[in-house]
């Protein structure tokens, strides 16, 4: 749980936006926490519940918080060796750390898995990706013929991928299941995917119940399909978003992390890379389920 917070609104930040003054105080939040924040009713102002991020402030008004976000996590500044879980001359398997982007975006490189790499082993090629706020494996490649091998693998459906995910208890759904949808970006944010009726790419993941415990569901997730933000999209979709999403979760989560990891992946015979399964050890958030998950 994260202590409250409070203070008051200067002179010289009289006038200004609610959003503005939150982001500029707490920077460790982030601006999407932010809005999501004040859009929830988690901001007091004079005791006054205020859901406008726009609400220009005065000077001595006194601004609460009770639930505040959880703070990002610092930025990774090098590779660290114990990410490596299966090493071959065309083939890294890394267990990527959570919070940190698995390649560098249009706006700008900042710190990232392949970059971290390449600086240590050399040229790499990134196979595939996963969101920031995911941990777990990631394929990091030399190319030429694993490349080849790889994406035809892939293609063909032959490559098993299996996260677990932490959602919140009660689940309503059956124990076991699938998904089967068609999503696209949402029309209003880029930042987000969305279930469509018509159009859109097809998207496809099976899921099964592990148990519930503590106010958590334990799910374990097959995605069949690759789509952008697939199995935190689909929990949504079903009424159980992932446990600190900070996209598509309930408000007033107050999650250290995105509780989604990418616990194995399970290759076909492939002539570079001998090791056909791997496995990402849990991490602490998982510690009450590992017996259950064995």
């Amino acid at each position: 749980m994260v202590d409250p917070q409070a203070f008051v609104v200067a002179p010289e930040e009289a006038g200004q936006r609610l959003d503005r003054v939150l982001r500029r105080r707490y920077p460790q939040w982030g601006r999407q926490a932010v809005g999501r924040l004040i859009s929830g009713r988690g901001v007091r102002v004079n005791e006054r519940i205020v859901w406008l991020c726009s609400w220009q402030l005065r000077a001595g008004d006194r601004v609460i918080i009770p639930q505040p976000p959880v703070a990002k996590t610092a930025p990774i500044a090098q590779f660290d060796p114990a990410w490596v879980i299966a090493e071959t001359p065309e083939l890294l398997v890394i267990d990527k750390p959570a919070g940190l982007l698995s390649e560098g975006t249009r706006w700008g490189q900042g710190n990232n898995l392949l970059d971290l790499a390449v600086a240590r082993y050399g040229p790499l090629h990134l196979f595939h990706r996963l969101d920031r706020d995911t941990s777990g494996l990631v394929l990091l490649t030399r190319g030429g013929a694993i490349n080849r091998q790889l994406d035809a693998a892939f293609k063909a459906g032959a490559v098993e991928k299996e996260y677990v995910a932490l959602v919140t208890a009660p689940w309503t759904g059956s124990q076991e299941g699938e998904v089967r949808s068609y999503v696209a970006r949402h029309p209003q944010r880029r930042d987000l995917m969305t279930v469509v009726a018509r159009g859109g790419k097809r998207a496809h993941t099976r899921y099964q119940v592990v148990g519930q415990r503590g106010g958590q569901v334990c799910l374990r997730l097959w995605p069949i399909t690759g789509r952008t933000h697939q199995l935190r999209l689909h929990l949504a979709h079903l009424g159980s978003p992932v446990l600190g999403d900070r996209l598509y979760g309930a408000e007033g989560d107050s999650s250290p992390r995105l509780m989604l990891h990418a616990w194995r992946i399970t290759l076909p015979p492939l002539r570079e890379a001998p090791e056909r399964r791997s496995e990402a050890p849990l991490p602490s958030e998982w510690s009450a389920w590992r017996q259950a998950l064995e």
